[in-house]
C-alpha cells in the first residue's frame, strides 16, 4: 500500500549534515511516510550514512551530479505517496510536521492543491518564525512572486506533479518558477501557524549573498519571468520594479563584502533607478553617500 507522504531530500556532500535531516524524519508522530533521499554526485561518505539506516521506509538513489532540481524531480519520478513533501538536507523537520499536515489536507477533503506552512530558521541555537505574506492579491501571480514560498515549505498532491517539474535550466529561484506554472490550474492553500519546518543558518547555504552572488542568478531569472507570456505579463508593474531593485540592491550587497566600490555603486544606482519610490531608497541612497566618501566600503558594511 502507498504510503500518505513522499519525503524528497535532495543532498550534495552534506554527510554530516543529512544526519538530522534523517532523523527529524525518523521522529516524526505521523509514520505513513517514504523517504527518498537523492544523492547528487556526492564525492563524501553520504551513501554510507544514508545506507546506516535500517528502516526500510528510506529509499537511497545516486545520481551523478546534474543539481537540485534534477535531484528533485529524480525523487518525483520515484515517488509512491498521495502527496510529496520536500525537504533540504540542511534542514528539518520539528516532530509533528507530518501529523499536524495531515490533519489539515484532511480538513480539506484530500483537496488537490498545493499546501503550504510556514518555516523557521536557526541561528545560533535560536530559533525564529520567519514571517509569511498573506495572500491578499487579486492575482496569484502577484503574490507567488514575492512571497517567497521555499520548496520544503511545500505539500503537493502527486497528480500534480506528475505533469510539472522543475525547470532543470534554473539554477536558483527553481521552486518559485515551478510555482508560477502550478496555480494556472491549482490552488494554494496556506496552513496558518505552521512553522514545523526549520532551517539552519550556516556559511555554505546556497543563498548565502556574502561569498555567492546570488542575486545575479536571481534577476536573470526574473526578467525571464516578466516577459513570459504565459504568466509574467499579468504581474503588476509596480511589483516588477520592486522586485528588480530588490535584485540590483542584492548584487550591490555582494560587491560591498567583496570590497568592490566600483560595482557596488553601480548596482546601487541602478536599485534606485528601477523603482524610486522603493521604501528602502533613502536607505540606499545613504549607502551611496557613505560609499563614496572616505573609507566608503568599511563605512557601508557598517551600515549593512
Amino acid at each position: 500500500m502507498s504510503p500518505f507522504f513522499s519525503i524528497v531530500i535532495p543532498t550534495y556532500n552534506r554527510a554530516q549534515l543529512i544526519v538530522k535531516a534523517i532523523e527529524s524524519v525518523l521522529q516524526q508522530t505521523f509514520s505513513d511516510w517514504e523517504l527518498i533521499i537523492v544523492d547528487d554526485g556526492s564525492t563524501d561518505n553520504t551513501k554510507d550514512v544514508v545506507q546506516s539506516y535500517s528502516d526500510k521506509r528510506i529509499i537511497y538513489l545516486y545520481q551523478k551530479n546534474a543539481e537540485r532540481s534534477e535531484a528533485r524531480n529524480n525523487g518525483i519520478r520515484n515517488a509512491t505517496g498521495q502527496y510529496i513533501c520536500f525537504l533540504d538536507s540542511d534542514d528539518y523537520y520539528m516532530h509533528d510536521r507530518l501529523l499536524k499536515l495531515h490533519a489539515e489536507i484532511l480538513k480539506h477533503n484530500e483537496k488537490i492543491a498545493v499546501y503550504y506552512t510556514g518555516i523557521a530558521y536557526s541561528l545560533q541555537g535560536e530559533i525564529t518564525n520567519r514571517p509569511q505574506l498573506s495572500n491578499t492579491f487579486k492575482n496569484i501571480n502577484d503574490f507567488i512572486v514575492l512571497a517567497v514560498i521555499g520548496t520544503p515549505q511545500v505539500c503537493i498532491h502527486h497528480s500534480i506533479l506528475l505533469h510539472y517539474k522543475f525547470n532543470t535550466a534554473i539554477i536558483i529561484g527553481e521552486d518559485m518558477e515551478l510555482w508560477l506554472r502550478i496555480a494556472s490550474q491549482y490552488p494554494f492553500i496556506y496552513l496558518d501557524n505552521q512553522y514545523t519546518i526549520v532551517a539552519l543558518d550556516h556559511e555554505d547555504r546556497s543563498v548565502n549573498n556574502k561569498r555567492y552572488n546570488v542575486y545575479f542568478d536571481t534577476l536573470q531569472l526574473f526578467k525571464e519571468v516578466f516577459n513570459n507570456k504565459k504568466y509574467g505579463y499579468n504581474i503588476a508593474g509596480e511589483i516588477k520594479a520592486k522586485i528588480i531593485s530588490n535584485c540590483y540592491y542584492g548584487i550591490a550587497i555582494y560587491f560591498i563584502h567583496k570590497g568592490n566600490k566600483f560595482y557596488a555603486l553601480k548596482n546601487l544606482f541602478r536599485s534606485v533607478v528601477a523603482d524610486p519610490r522603493h521604501i528602502q531608497t533613502k536607505f540606499r541612497l545613504n549607502i551611496i553617500r557613505y560609499l563614496i566618501g572616505k573609507n566608503g566600503i568599511e563605512m557601508a558594511k557598517k551600515l549593512l
